[in-house]
């Protein structure tokens, strides 16, 4: 089985100071087994310096374990597929980064365009957005794909996301820093196959994170779809243990 992690942060963080480099990503791949890692630049590093999304892709093609994922700039620009990314991150934009939705954004008319060209190109968006803001970007947003990470827990209440959006095919939710009842609450109502395992580093561990899904009384194939096959399906991606 094939383990892949769908959220971690990749390079310099211009608000908090730190750095994320590709030898730790590696070293805590190693620890836990972890086989491919989902890379996004931190929001703040991304509203403050655009050329990240080059620097991260430029990393990513040198480390084959990395799939890279676009930070939306503020002019709403679609993910550059034909470069090779296999999805982006919309962190609230045009707002003040890492503290509270934008509903701005919601009138902009650059936006339908945006949510029609997202669609086209086929990839997935992971939102990161208070509630209300992601009900009223997932009504406009068509067939696109949406991962909510955290399953909503830093956007209101877990439970009233899973709510909002059990019946919404086209919404995903991933587990980085939920709690193992948290998770299993959401494979129960929403299904396996629209689960994807997180880590969010820095602020989570993989080993910590990956042990709270295979923690889960699930079956074998809930488990794989959780640990890897979902992200594939959504991105794309071929197994690497199937292609090597």
């Amino acid at each position: 089985m094939e383990i892949i992690d769908s959220h971690t942060h990749w390079g310099p963080s211009a608000q908090m100071g730190i750095t994320v480099t590709t030898d730790e990503l590696l070293r805590q791949a190693r620890q836990s087994g972890v086989d491919r890692i989902v890379i996004f630049p931190f929001p703040s590093q991304a509203l403050a310096d655009e050329g990240i999304n080059g620097g991260l892709l430029d990393e990513a093609r040198r480390i084959p374990q990395f799939i890279p994922y676009y930070y939306i700039p503020d002019d709403l620009r679609t993910i550059p597929g034909e470069k090779g990314f296999f999805g982006g991150k919309w962190h609230w934009t045009r707002g003040i980064s890492d503290c509270s939705s934008n509903y701005e954004v919601l009138d902009d008319p650059a936006l339908p365009e945006f949510l029609e060209q997202s669609e086209a190109i086929g990839l997935p968006l992971i939102v990161e957005e208070e509630l209300e803001f992601t009900e009223a970007l997932a009504k406009r947003s068509g067939k696109l794909n949406l991962i909510i990470p955290h399953l909503g827990m830093l956007g209101g209440n877990p439970l009233e996301f899973l709510a909002t959006f059990k019946k919404n095919e086209h919404v995903f939710f991933d587990t980085a820093l939920a709690t193992p009842q948290t998770i299993g609450r959401f494979v129960q109502e929403v299904g396996a196959e629209r689960i994807l395992f997180g880590s969010d580093i820095p602020f989570g561990t993989m080993k910590a994170e990956l042990q709270k899904v295979l923690s889960l009384a699930i079956g074998d194939r809930e488990r794989e779809a959780i640990l890897g096959g979902n992200l594939r399906r959504l991105t794309g991606l071929s197994c690497r243990r199937d292609s090597e």
